[in-house]
């Protein structure tokens, strides 16, 4: 099952990052639509930019012809009228005498300022991978053989504001799927088990909460950022099995709704990349996180070995 998890968002990931590239060129080829400069001419060689925007055109031409062909016969015949000047003149003229002096005239500067103007506001999604190390499980001291195994997959969506070119917040809220094998040392009656592995599946929500310092590259869409983020986790459900391999007759599973006191919290700090506010692709390390549970408080993850990728679209 997990092979086949594994797969699947492989697959999803794939098809991902080529749509997020392809929108990427679009972006790029755009930009540099009237500029030769070096930086441009670098995207021309890798996006084929002419080719690019001349098949975005043409769809766009087919598409206007046709819009044109289904107008209504009445619109087409208000837009061949023929127009009194004289009149029209007398119009415009009267209604420069009346409101001139109280209206807000719309010009060409005036709309060339206001298109320019970015928001500040962006909601997208998010997609992430994590390769997270666990320290303990839930009071369980865990055991690396070398052959263990964890990761997470997360998927949720993402609210971000700027409040300039180089600061911006985040929060979110996400799915987690967190799964992993384990060697463990448990102690039953008169019994040492040296050789026992936990499996462990877990369901989670999550909502992060982020800060992005960025550092714009001159005057182009790209924009390298460093990051500090925190995380809220809560167990929604989880799955476990315990193996002994020398005593079957302990093995045991379990699986039920998490306990309402079962919380992690996740610091991490990362490195990123960006491309006009629209799309970013980041590495986190984790930096500082616990576990709190009916039982106590315990470190959850190793720090520094454990990482997140992570990806996000935003509109």
């Amino acid at each position: 099952m997990r092979n086949n998890i594994q797969a699947i968002f492989a697959l999803v990931l794939l098809l991902t990052v080529s749509l997020f590239a392809q929108n990427m060129c679009i972006e790029l080829c755009t930009t540099c639509q009237n500029n030769t400069d070096q930086t441009c001419q670098k995207v021309e060689n890798s996006c084929h930019c002419t080719a690019l925007l001349d098949s975005i055109n043409a769809v766009q031409a087919n598409k206007d012809e046709a819009i044109a062909k289904e107008k209504p016969v009445e619109e087409k015949s208000i837009e061949e009228a023929p127009v009194n000047k004289s009149q029209d003149t007398r119009i415009v003229s009267a209604q420069n005498n009346n409101f001139g002096s109280t209206s807000n005239e719309v010009t060409p500067n005036n709309l060339e300022i206001r298109s320019k103007k970015k928001s500040s506001n962006y909601l997208g999604f998010t997609l992430a991978y994590e390769s997270p190390k666990s320290y303990d499980y839930y009071g369980s001291n865990l055991i690396d053989y070398g052959s263990d195994s964890e990761f997470g997959l997360n998927a949720g969506f993402v609210f971000r504001h700027y409040l300039n070119r180089f600061i911006s917040f985040n929060s979110g809220i996400n799915v987690v799927y967190h799964t992993g094998d384990y060697g463990i040392s448990q102690r039953a009656k008169e019994y040492n088990f040296s050789i026992a592995s936990l499996g462990f599946n877990t369901i989670m929500a999550e909502i992060p909460l982020g800060f992005r310092f960025g550092i714009p590259l001159g005057s182009s869409p790209i924009s390298l950022f460093i990051s500090a983020n925190f995380h809220i986790r809560k167990p929604i459900y989880q799955w476990l099995e315990l193996d002994v391999l020398d005593y079957w007759w302990y093995d045991d599973s379990y699986d039920d709704v998490a306990a309402s006191s079962d919380w992690e919290f996740i610091h991490l700090l990362g490195l990123g990349i960006e491309l006009t506010r629209h799309f970013s692709l980041e590495v986190q390390w984790f930096a500082g996180n616990f576990r709190a549970y009916k039982d106590g408080v315990e470190q959850a993850y190793e720090n520094g070995n454990s990482w997140h990728l992570k990806m996000e679209a935003a509109f």
